[in-house]
């Protein structure tokens, strides 16, 4: 019988989101004071550290499920990557920032006093 239990996949999220936190709440959080400024520059270093790390769960999780023989058509989670590209491309073009985006969404009063 072909199954795949369900504490294998959510190993293989868990394995997948450690990285993905690490850098979207670590690395960002250390980093605020510069991807906050709205220069091109820091712009471009927010939008490509949340692309980096969306693109790396993804790649993640077509690893971990990789390995399952069972499993077909497992390059179908390597698919949003490319969306993600797209995405930081028009990000650069029109300005948008996602740190200061996740941020209003995070705390919307603060960003009425800044």
């Amino acid at each position: 019988a072909e199954y795949m239990g369900w504490l294998h996949a959510f190993d293989i999220h868990c394995n997948a989101f450690l990285p993905l936190f690490l850098l979207l709440y670590v690395v960002q959080y250390m980093l605020l004071p510069i991807l906050l400024n709205g220069a091109f520059f820091p712009r471009v270093m927010a939008n490509a550290l949340y692309a980096f790390s969306f693109g790396y769960y993804h790649y993640i999780t077509f690893t971990g499920y990789l390995e399952l023989p069972i499993l077909r058509n497992q390059e179908w989670f390597l698919y949003p990557i490319g969306l993600l590209m797209v995405l930081f491309v028009l990000s650069v073009v029109f300005p948008f920032n996602a740190t200061q985006f996740v941020m209003n969404l995070y705390f919307p009063a603060a960003a009425k006093i800044v």
